[in-house]
């Protein structure tokens, strides 16, 4: 839906994933080796793969991130820790801009607001420039409480289920296009 609101705005996105990790750890659990098969089970993995060559290509960036415990997960950080140490080093991704978006197991917000936080330190500290959602396109939808939205004035959201299989509802499916709109004519003129 990012990708619809920026199109309906007049630009163009593409849609990357962080490389599969949860495939290489002997220390998994069977418990966690279960949850991983099960996540993959809902996952779609015909995009292509994000690398530290793409980060430097593009210089705008809408980030979806699944939230793990508050955090992100395990594929997300070994991304960031493994390949972009160089690039903060020679500041290759200062001043790019970025907004973040993100899905938790459960409705309530503390675990997306605190996902999109942490998930900002890692942004900061190389320098990226970000622009959270906020109030202004998505009042409506962020203060609705009779229907479940995972989407906060950080950034959109939705509320997958603890198995991954719940599909966004239409007002979480509007605040992304929404987002991704309101990003686009953010940077269209930069």
């Amino acid at each position: 839906m990012k990708k619809k609101g920026i199109e309906i705005a007049g630009g163009e996105a593409e849609i990357f994933q962080v490389p599969d990790v949860s495939y290489k750890t002997e220390y998994a659990t069977e418990e966690g080796k279960e949850a991983a098969k099960v996540a993959k089970t809902n996952a779609d993995f015909s995009y292509k793969i994000l690398t530290r060559e793409t980060l430097v290509e593009y210089d705008y960036y809408l980030f979806g991130i699944p939230t793990k415990f508050g955090n992100f997960p395990a594929e997300w950080k070994s991304f960031w820790d493994s390949n972009t140490g160089g690039l903060w080093a020679k500041g290759s991704l200062h001043g790019k801009i970025a907004g973040l978006f993100v899905s938790g197991a459960i409705s309530g917000k503390g675990d997306t607001e605190m996902c999109i936080m942490n998930a900002m330190s890692t942004l900061v500290h190389h320098g990226v420039i970000y622009v959270p959602l906020g109030y202004k396109n998505a009042y409506k939808e962020l203060t609705d409480v009779e229907d479940v939205n995972g989407s906060c004035a950080w950034g959109a959201g939705c509320v997958s289920g603890i198995d991954g299989g719940r599909p966004p509802s239409l007002s979480e499916l509007r605040v992304h296009q929404l987002q991704g709109k309101a990003f686009y004519d953010r940077i269209k003129d930069l």
